[in-house]
């Protein structure tokens, strides 16, 4: 039975090979990873991405495909260990941002307050979840999801299939500048309000000298989810350009290092 599948092999591996590079974008990227939409339906999504991105995949001669069983484990660990890596990139840039609106919600008082998220299978306040919709939304909008295919496709130009992956140099200044840009993008979420913060926090602490009498940890609480809610409707605006820009810098990133020739479109 499995002679029948010989002529097969040069087809069969790398159809695989390039299906486990993308089950990274399927475990991380939150369009893609939505753990809401039913798991049959991302099996099913994650196999017709893998036959349209498998036609445009460089031709791979027999000889260089994995002859043993070891081999092809290992090439399918280097292949999902790539893929991983650019899921993880983006996926860390959403978390930045849900980390900039949990520094506000800590802010308010209202980190308590915990939401079951079903994104990422875990607990968060509302604030965390508006920055989240409000980032995918902005990833949609640009076209990032097309971005993300289109990265993978010219993935395999750069790094073939079956070799191996990035050098370990190329991959921890990919993450340094992942990680980098995340901050960066919940610095830029969290910092007009945390100003916002400090200064009503400064104006309630000279109120509270010139006026013993008043009742500072009462009324500071209120003020501070005031001064929260009045800077997150001002601020829902510039989140989401924060947010393309957060992801039009991470493409470009990715762009350099897997498309070195070619130029960030995105629609």
């Amino acid at each position: 039975m499995f002679s029948d599948l010989v002529p097969l092999y040069p087809l069969l591996v790398p159809f695989l090979l390039v299906l486990f590079r993308l089950v990274g974008i399927f475990v991380f990227v939150p369009f893609f990873s939505n753990s809401s939409v039913p798991a049959n339906v991302r099996v099913l999504l994650a196999l017709a991405i893998s036959v349209c991105v498998w036609n445009f995949v460089p031709h791979v001669k027999e000889s260089a495909l994995p002859q043993t069983l070891p081999a092809l484990v290992i090439a399918i660990a280097g292949e999902m260990s790539f893929g991983l890596l650019i899921g993880l990139m983006l996926g860390a840039l959403f978390a930045g941002i849900q980390l900039g609106g949990h520094m506000i919600s800590q802010q308010m008082g209202l980190s308590m307050a915990m939401l079951y998220d079903p994104s990422f299978e875990d607990q968060s306040t509302v604030v965390e979840q508006i920055a989240f919709w409000i980032a995918l939304v902005a990833f949609l909008a640009m076209g990032g999801h097309r971005e993300v295919i289109n990265i993978m496709i010219y993935s395999f130009r750069t790094v073939p299939i079956g070799s191996g992956g990035l050098s370990p140099e190329t991959v921890s200044s990919t993450v340094l500048g992942a990680i980098d840009t995340s901050f960066h993008a919940a610095t830029r979420v969290a910092m007009p309000a945390l100003v916002a913060f400090f200064v009503a926090t400064l104006t309630g602490g000279l109120m509270s000298r010139s006026m013993p009498q008043l009742n500072l940890m009462s009324v500071g609480i209120t003020i501070n989810l005031l001064v929260g809610m009045a800077m997150i409707m001002l601020g829902l605006a510039g989140w989401a350009l924060v947010s393309q820009e957060s992801f039009h810098r991470m493409f470009q990133v990715l762009n350099g290092l897997l498309m070195p020739h070619a130029a960030v479109v995105l629609f």
